[in-house]
């Protein structure tokens, strides 16, 4: 995008690494992709290797950590469940069509799963889930900071209850026009100017729409961020 002098995007190193886009499908499963995306991430780059993970495994470990068995969840949730239960490969825990909260895994899910959980990644917040806020000054230079050092930021967000894209980039619309939300795992920046969110925008793998990576106006994420979390070693 002209004018846009100053950039981050840590698509090529998904792309490196193999990382595909996936699909939500027809469940509100929009947090699991995307902290799975982000636990992808951190794998690939600890292990040298690309390991396809399960979101099946990571919804049913949130669920059994807090003890409810619902399809979806707060970030926060959904780590407890990896540090409870870790995370396995998708191939041990292929994603479902349709939820089934009677659904646990396999011995061989659990073992590797295992596995993984003691490699103990970390996460860090950089905002806590507030849906009445959006991202403060620090907060904004934090997520800024954590994508130009080279990890992605897990982010839940107010959506519009009827987006309007421009080819692949999200058009700003007023606080009536958006519910609580919708998550993406934000992978790149492009600003004018260090610092100024008012001008420029993000890049975010987005498990909605098919799986794709889309472009949200940088004054957007700034307003209607709920939360934002980063994983890594």
């Amino acid at each position: 995008m002209p004018g846009f002098t100053i950039r981050a995007d840590l698509r090529p190193h998904f792309a490196k690494w193999g990382i595909a886009l996936k699909s939500q499908g027809n469940r509100p499963t929009c947090s699991v992709f995307a902290m799975t995306a982000a636990l992808e991430f951190a794998v690939a780059e600890r292990h040298e290797a690309a390991f396809v993970l399960s979101e099946e495994y990571l919804n049913w470990a949130s669920n059994d950590a807090i003890g409810e068995y619902e399809d979806g969840g707060f970030f926060s949730d959904l780590w407890k469940g990896y540090k409870k239960h870790g995370i396995c490969e998708s191939r041990l825990a292929p994603y479902r069509e349709t939820f089934d909260p009677e659904w646990k895994p396999g011995k061989e899910a659990h073992r590797q799963a295992h596995a993984f959980r003691l490699d103990a990644y970390e996460l860090t917040w950089i905002k806590q889930w507030n849906v009445e806020t959006g991202l403060s000054d620090e907060e904004a230079d934090a997520m800024v900071a954590t994508l130009r050092s080279g990890l992605p930021v897990c982010a839940g967000m107010r959506w519009p209850k009827n987006p309007v894209w421009d080819n692949s980039v999200l058009q700003m619309c007023p606080p009536e026009e958006v519910f609580d939300g919708h998550s993406v795992l934000l992978v790149g920046y492009m600003l004018e100017h260090p610092g100024d969110l008012d001008a420029g925008a993000f890049i975010a793998r987005d498990s909605g729409g098919g799986g794709r990576y889309i472009t949200l106006p940088a004054v957007y994420v700034r307003h209607y961020t709920n939360d934002a979390a980063v994983i890594s070693d």
